[in-house]
């Protein structure tokens, strides 16, 4: 009788310390000092929304926190901030997943990436000051003003022209003997002439500041540009393709009848620890996330439409239809792969070589 009741003390206490553990792991966890690391990128500055946001969360939970630049010390840190192509570098850990973030990313159909979390998903759109009707690449190309260039853009980050010309052929990767490739290249070829060129190495701020002083008749940006309030402006559309698409099984060009957004994830964190992940569950409660849309001009862009249902009617219906498929088409480019050709597309953008040398040229580095 004495070992059966022991047995069913000890079976009690089994039973109620595994419950009590899968519980917590479930939660949202909260550790009193936060060491937070951010991976710079040239384009956009993240670490005055990242003091703001870490300091309205420790005021909440008293909780202490240091924000430091990451230099091969990926491990010293709790969460690292930065674009997702870099976060992508560093090795993957397991970390217990708190249902929170588990549902977040559910409700906007985004699949967690290991321990990677985007809270930043791009699509293209062109903005202007002008009243002008939505167009084709190729009409863009058409367009003339005597006082403003065509299109104003930054080529400063290689991975983001990456993505635009991912963007444009609608593929994972860039395949530069696709008859795709060639028109896409020969399309941004014939807009340099009408490019802004004293901006573009610029940085996302200069770039926003040329638009302000209303330098271009278009001005490139990611779409969560639209939910700033402070941005001014009188139309958009997703960045124009070209008319004409390849079809792969006919080996014809078609009439291109629909341009859907294809989207990139862009900042995003790195959850080293999963105790710390608490600011992470604090990041995607639904007011903060509406005011960094609005307060922060970072172009933090929603992962999904479901994200800002609350001001759902504050917003043009040509961004809810983009917002309601951006999360459908998600590429993650293998930048390092991409990374082998980009000097010689890139020099076909800038009018540097002909396209047909190109491929002279690609055959040369498959050689060596």
């Amino acid at each position: 009788m004495k070992f059966l009741l022991i047995f069913k003390s000890l079976l009690i206490f089994i039973l109620l310390f595994f419950f009590s553990k899968n519980t917590l792991s479930k939660e949202c966890l909260t550790k009193k000092d936060l060491k937070i690391g951010l991976i710079e990128n040239n384009y956009i500055d993240y670490k005055y929304y990242l003091y703001y946001a870490l300091g309205e969360y420790s005021s909440n939970n008293e909780v202490l926190f240091d924000i430091n630049l990451v230099d091969n010390n990926a491990d010293e840190f709790d969460i690292i901030f930065g674009e997702f192509g870099d976060l992508k570098k560093l090795s993957s850990n397991k970390i217990i997943i708190p249902d929170r973030l588990q549902n977040f990313y559910k409700n906007n159909d985004i699949e967690i990436l290991g321990n990677i979390f985007p809270l930043d998903l791009d699509t293209f759109i062109l903005l202007s000051k002008n009243e002008i009707e939505s167009l084709t690449f190729e009409e863009l190309i058409e367009i003339y003003n005597p006082v403003k260039y065509t299109l104003g853009m930054s080529f400063l980050t290689n991975e983001e022209i990456i993505n635009l010309l991912i963007y444009h052929l609608e593929e994972p990767s860039i395949d530069i003997n696709s008859s795709s490739f060639e028109l896409t290249t020969n399309l941004f070829k014939s807009i340099y002439k009408n490019i802004n060129k004293n901006i573009l190495n610029n940085n996302f701020l200069e770039v926003y500041n040329s638009f302000e002083n209303s330098e271009n008749v278009y001005t490139l940006f990611s779409d969560g540009i639209l939910l700033n309030k402070n941005t001014d402006y009188n139309k958009f559309q997703l960045f124009p393709k070209s008319k004409y698409i390849w079809n792969q099984e006919k080996g014809i060009f078609e009439d291109n009848l629909e341009v859907n957004p294809i989207s990139f994830y862009g900042f995003s964190a790195y959850l080293n620890n999963s105790q710390s992940s608490g600011f992470l569950c604090y990041l995607i409660n639904e007011k903060v996330r509406i005011k960094a849309f609005k307060d922060f001009n970072i172009q933090l862009s929603p992962l999904s439409l479901n994200e800002v249902k609350s001001i759902e009617n504050e917003l043009p219906t040509a961004y809810i239809d983009i917002l309601s498929k951006k999360n459908k088409n998600i590429f993650t480019p293998n930048y390092s792969l991409e990374f082998k050709n980009y000097n010689l597309f890139s020099e076909v953008f800038f009018n540097k070589k002909k396209l047909d040398t190109i491929f002279l040229d690609s055959l040369d580095y498959l050689n060596n």
